[in-house]
């Protein structure tokens, strides 16, 4: 019996170390944030590369996280542990004259990083394709990137090489879309 509460005992501290080390994770490069699993159009936001947000529930391919006030889910191969933060001290540096002015470095931490998918968007092709990127809009004309933009990653593709051009058909759960050499012109519901 005492050796039965023990094997419980140990379990029990086992799982709940587990489920400490789940609760802080930090993505790896930019991760889109879906209101369903199941449906990759539902992309709520884009979270920034080492973003530390904590785990909710996990499967093996999608893990419910929260950031903020905002909860979804990301797919579990782009998440990694958070390690802690380490602040160092560094000893003042004297300046040093010299002839020919030096100009400052950009920082790269203080850059500012779009957290939200329309500031995203707008940003990579500007304010008006931007809005209906996010609006998950397509149109005749657009590129593969900016439909991937706008409905996420389909679930399958299937490529066909017609003479010296490349023909794509993307599959979602209840649409496709149809791209010849990267450019799209023609999308409608599954049959």
């Amino acid at each position: 019996m005492k050796k039965a509460i023990l094997f419980v005992f140990v379990l029990f501290a086992g799982l709940s170390l587990t489920a400490q080390d789940l609760q802080k994770l930090a993505t790896k490069g930019a991760v889109r944030l879906f209101a369903d699993k199941d449906d990759l159009t539902s992309v709520i936001q884009i979270i920034p590369d080492g973003t530390v947000v904590e785990a909710v529930s996990a499967d093996t391919a999608f893990t419910l996280i929260r950031l903020g006030d905002v909860q979804g889910y990301v797919k579990s191969d782009r998440l990694t542990a958070a390690l802690p933060v380490v602040t160092t001290t560094q000893p003042a540096v004297q300046p040093v004259q010299e002839a020919a002015p030096v100009q400052p470095v950009a920082d790269v931490q203080t850059r500012q990083i779009p957290t939200d998918r329309y500031q995203a968007l707008s940003e990579k092709y500007g304010a008006d394709l931007g809005l209906k990127l996010y609006q998950h809009k397509v149109w005749k004309g657009i590129t593969s990137d900016m439909a991937r933009d706008s409905w996420g990653k389909p679930k399958q593709i299937n490529r066909m090489y017609v003479d010296s051009s490349v023909d794509e058909e993307w599959t979602y759960s209840k649409s496709y879309l149809y791209f010849r050499d990267g450019v799209l012109i023609e999308w409608g519901p599954v049959k």
